[in-house]
C-alpha cells in the first residue's frame, strides 16, 4: 500500500468504534509502528479529519462533517435523485434507498422515507453487504466481468452460501439473469419483513454509476402488481440518468461560454 493508503487505512478505524481510539490502539490495530502511526495521525489531524478528543484519545474530525454537506450541496448524482425518488415513495407508498461503490464497498447514498417511514437498518452512509440485497446484488450484476472475477476469487465461499453460484461460471450466469432482466429482488436480506427492487442508473456509456431501489414491507410487496413496480423504479432510474445529463450538459454549456 502506498503510504496515503496507510495514512487513510486510520479512518477506516471509526467506523466500528464505538468510543474514542487512542494512538497506541491505532497503532495496533494497524500493525503501524509508533513513529509511523503518531505520524499519521497527526497528519490527519492537521487535515481536519481526525480530532483529538482529550486523554490522547480520537474521533473523526469536523472535515467529516464539511464534507458530507459538500457532497450533499453539489452531489450532481444526488441533486438528480432525490426529487425523483420522492416521486417513487409517493407511488409504491414505501420507502426509496440509493447505493453506490467504490472497491469493494457499497454505500448508501441516499434515503427518502415513506409514510410508514421504515427503520432500514442501511440509511445514508451505511456500508452495505456486497453480496446480500437488491442494491448491492444490482451494482455487481453491473460491475466489469474482471471485477466480478475478483469478487468471486476473493468471497467464493459467501457466494456459494447465500445461493448465487457453487463456482465461477454459476456465478457469473446469476450476475447475468440479473442485468438482463434489469433489475433485482431481495426479500428479508437486510431487513425481515421488507423487501427491495432494485434497478441501476447507469451513465452515457452504459457503466453503472449506482442503484436505485423501491423498499416495501412484505405485505405491500403481495399486494402490488410486480410488473408495475419493476416499471416504476425503472423509470425513476431512467429519469435520475436524464437529469445528470442535463446537468453535465448544462455544466458544458457554462465551460464553453467560459472559454
Amino acid at each position: 500500500m502506498s503510504s496515503l493508503t496507510r495514512m487513510l487505512a486510520v479512518l477506516d478505524l471509526f467506523e466500528a468504534a464505538v468510543a474514542p481510539l487512542d494512538a497506541d490502539t491505532i497503532c495496533v490495530r494497524l500493525n503501524y509502528s509508533r513513529p509511523t502511526g503518531y505520524r499519521y495521525i497527526a497528519e490527519l489531524v492537521r487535515a481536519g479529519l481526525v480530532a483529538r478528543l482529550g486523554n490522547s484519545t480520537y474521533g473523526l474530525g469536523p472535515r467529516i462533517i464539511e464534507l458530507d454537506y459538500a457532497i450533499r450541496a453539489g452531489d450532481p448524482v444526488l441533486a438528480a435523485s432525490a426529487p425523483v425518488m420522492r416521486e417513487l415513495v409517493a407511488a409504491t407508498g414505501g420507502d426509496s434507498t440509493l447505493a453506490s461503490s467504490y472497491g469493494e464497498r457499497i454505500v448508501t447514498l441516499h434515503h427518502e422515507a415513506g409514510p410508514e417511514a421504515l427503520m432500514l437498518t442501511y440509511s445514508r452512509g451505511r456500508i452495505m453487504p456486497l453480496l446480500r440485497g437488491a442494491l448491492s446484488k444490482c451494482l455487481v450484476a453491473h460491475f466489469p466481468r474482471a471485477r466480478q472475477r475478483r469478487i468471486h476469487q476473493d468471497h467464493a465461499r459467501e457466494i456459494k452460501a447465500g445461493g448465487l453460484g457453487d463456482d465461477w461460471p454459476a456465478f457469473r450466469s446469476t450476475l447475468a439473469l440479473i442485468r438482463k432482466q434489469g433489475y433485482a429482488v431481495s426479500i428479508g436480506e437486510l431487513d425481515a419483513g421488507l423487501m427491495a427492487l432494485a434497478v441501476p442508473v447507469l451513465d452515457a456509456e452504459g457503466g453503472v454509476l449506482a442503484t436505485v431501489a423501491a423498499v416495501l414491507r412484505k405485505q405491500r410487496f403481495k399486494l402490488i402488481d410486480q410488473a408495475r413496480l419493476v416499471a416504476l423504479v425503472t423509470d425513476a432510474a431512467q429519469r435520475i440518468e436524464h437529469g445528470m445529463r442535463a446537468t453535465a450538459l448544462a455544466a458544458g454549456k457554462v465551460k464553453a461560454r467560459a472559454k
